[in-house]
Formats: structure tokens, sequence, C-alpha cells
């Protein structure tokens, strides 16, 4: 006799179908990075961990708060950090909700093991920081970075929270605003891909999956058609 106390389980068909009628034993997660930060050319690294959004990121942040009002939001969770925190505000406000702050949804450190006072130029040197860029660019690859956060300790608390967070929301639709290396990392372990960044992410992007206890399914990844009406290029130095 089945077991009425554990959740209903999802057929594969109902959850990677965009048109399913009823969450009911699933949760959607719409994974949403913040809007660009400002930056700048050998900022201090202490600096760059927790820097604001830009007034480019502002109007990232609005518009795809504007294009989620319509679309039935149950929960908003977000980083800590101020970037990931003002862009789910943006969101959740159209939908009277207030942002939960989850410690582990913080982006990697890549710079945690180094002077926090030194800009990283100053640290690398010019000709060292690029070719650490090409590495990372190169391999796609996190671990490029010789001062930054552990990579496996890294993937464990982001998919232990993004886990949580699904499975705490079961038959709702949930927005989780964060950051680029958490969203590949949530999607490389999903997908059991060989390399950390799996794809490009865009500020204010959405990326859409269905969790179902340990299945996932990935519905769209990237989706930045809303910043079209504020941006029309993009400043490299915060790709």
């Amino acid at each position: 006799m089945p077991d009425a106390t554990k959740p209903r389980r999802v057929r594969w068909v109902d959850l990677e179908n965009p048109f399913v009628e009823s969450l009911e034993g699933m949760t959607e997660l719409l994974l949403i990075r913040h809007g660009e930060q400002q930056l700048q050319a050998n900022m201090p690294m202490g600096d760059i961990v927790d820097a604001p959004l830009s007034p480019l990121g502002l109007e990232q942040a609005r518009v795809v708060g504007e294009r989620l009002a319509a679309v039935a939001v149950d929960a908003v969770y977000c980083s800590p950090l101020s970037r990931a925190r003002v862009t789910g505000g943006e969101i959740a406000r159209h939908h009277g909700l207030e942002p939960v702050v989850h410690e582990d949804l913080r982006e990697l450190e890549q710079f945690c093991g180094a002077p926090q006072h030194l800009g990283v130029i100053d640290h690398y040197g010019a000709e060292r920081f690029v070719e650490l860029m090409r590495e990372q660019n190169r391999t796609r690859l996190d671990s490029t970075w010789p001062d930054g956060e552990d990579m496996v300790a890294f993937r464990e608390r982001v998919t232990g929270a993004i886990a949580g967070i699904a499975e705490a929301n079961r038959g709702r639709r949930v927005v989780v605003a964060c950051h680029a290396g958490v969203i590949n990392h949530y999607l490389a372990h999903a997908l059991a891909s060989s390399v950390d960044q799996v794809f490009p992410l865009h500020h204010t992007s959405i990326t859409t999956v269905r969790v179902d206890g340990d299945r996932v399914a990935v519905l769209s990844v990237n989706d930045f058609a809303h910043v079209h009406a504020v941006q029309t290029s993009r400043n490299d130095l915060n790709g």
C-alpha cells in the first residue's frame, strides 16, 4: 500500500513539461543572476566581494522585476551579498514578499586567500592576471584561481542550499536571486558536467529548473530578453 506521508513521485514527462497545469510534487526554481555590479580595474580584492549594483545593474534589476510581475511567485530567496539582495527585492516587491536571505547562496570567493587590501593587478601582475583569465576561459574551471575558495566545498554548499530550498517549497514557484558561479555549479552538478562554467549567464538572466527530490529538469537557461529595454552593449570588465 502506498505511503500517504511521502510526496507524490512526479513523472519525468511532467517535470520537464513547460505547460504543466500543476506544480504538485515538484518545485519550480527561477534562478536569477544579480544585476551588473560596480567594478573597476585593479579594484581591491576585499571590495570586489560585495560590490554594489552599478546604475545599469539597478535598471536590470528593475526590468527583471517587471517581467516577473505577472508570474505567480510564492517565495523569493537571495544571497546575502548586496547585489543579489537588491535584485531579489526588486522581484519580491511586485508580489508583496520579502526576500529570504540564505547565507549559502553567496558567490564563489575567487580571491579569499589573497591580501584583501591589494588590487587584483597589484597582487597577480597584469601579465599573470591575463594568463589566469585566459586559462579559466579555456578550461571553464574555476579552480584556475590559486587563491580561491575550495571547489568541492563551494559545490556542496551551493547544491545543498538549492536542494533545501526546493524541498521546503514543493508545489511552489520560487525565485532564487544569486550569482553566476552559484547557478553554474548547480547546473554542473545537475547535468554531471566536467566543467564549472557550463553556460555564459548574463546579468539578471533567468534560468528555470524543476526539482523533485534528486531529479532536476532544466527547462531554460540564460533568458535575458528583458534587458534589451535598458541595455545595448556589455562592459567586458563586468561580463
